[in-house]
C-alpha cells in the first residue's frame, strides 16, 4: 500500500531521528548497535526508492489515461536516437521517451536512416500538399504527436508533415532551444 509505505518510511526516520538526538543531549546511551541503524537506513532507502517508483507509475499512468481522452497532442521534444526503424525523442514536458516507428508514420511515408546519426523523411504529396521532406539529426528539437498506446502505459509517438506545422501551436518548456544551434 502506497499510503502504508509512506507511514512506515516516516516511523523509520522518526525513529531514528529521536535516538540520535537523545544520544546526542546525553540523556540516553545508544540503545542501536551500527548494525541496527545500518538496518534502519537501508530499510528506509528501501521505502523511499519504492515511493519514488510509486509516484513516477502514478504520473505515467495519469498521462496515458489522458492521451488516451484527448486522443493526441503535439509537444516539444528532442531526438535522443535514431534507430534503422525508429527514432526516440524526449518529451521534455512530461520527461518521457517516446519512440516514432517508421510504420507508425502513415502510408507511403518514406523513411531512410543511417543509425545513430541521422533520418530523412518523406511525405507524399496529399490534399493539395506538395511532397515535402525532412532530415533529422541527434539532438534536433521537433514536434511530436503523442497518442495512448494500446497497450497500458505504451505511448505511441508520429511526426506531423512539416509544412503543416503552421497550423499548430506547441507549447515550449522554458530553457527548450527553439532553432537549431
Amino acid at each position: 500500500n502506497f499510503i502504508h509505505g509512506i507511514r512506515s518510511k516516516q516511523w523509520y526516520q522518526r525513529r531514528v531521528r529521536g535516538q540520535l538526538q537523545a544520544i546526542l543531549e546525553g540523556e540516553k546511551e545508544s540503545p542501536m548497535d551500527f548494525d541496527e541503524v545500518s538496518e534502519l537506513a537501508e530499510v528506509s532507502s528501501q521505502k523511499k526508492y519504492a515511493s519514488k517508483l510509486a509516484s513516477d507509475k502514478s504520473g505515467e499512468l495519469f498521462l496515458w489515461l489522458f492521451l488516451r481522452e484527448q486522443v493526441e497532442m503535439h509537444e516539444a521534444a528532442s531526438i535522443t536516437e535514431i534507430g534503422s526503424e525508429s527514432i526516440d525523442v524526449l518529451v521534455l514536458r512530461y520527461g518521457i521517451q517516446v519512440r516514432i516507428w517508421r510504420d507508425f508514420l502513415g502510408d507511403n511515408i518514406e523513411f531512410q536512416a543511417k543509425e545513430k546519426h541521422w533520418a530523412h523523411i518523406t511525405w507524399p504529396a496529399i490534399d493539395g500538399k506538395k511532397k515535402c521532406s525532412k532530415r533529422y539529426e541527434l539532438l534536433d528539437n521537433l514536434v511530436v504527436i503523442m497518442k495512448a498506446g494500446k497497450q497500458l502505459f505504451k505511448i505511441n509517438g508520429s511526426l506531423p508533415r512539416p509544412d503543416s506545422m503552421d497550423e499548430v501551436t506547441v507549447a515550449v518548456p522554458d530553457g527548450f532551444a527553439t532553432e537549431d544551434v
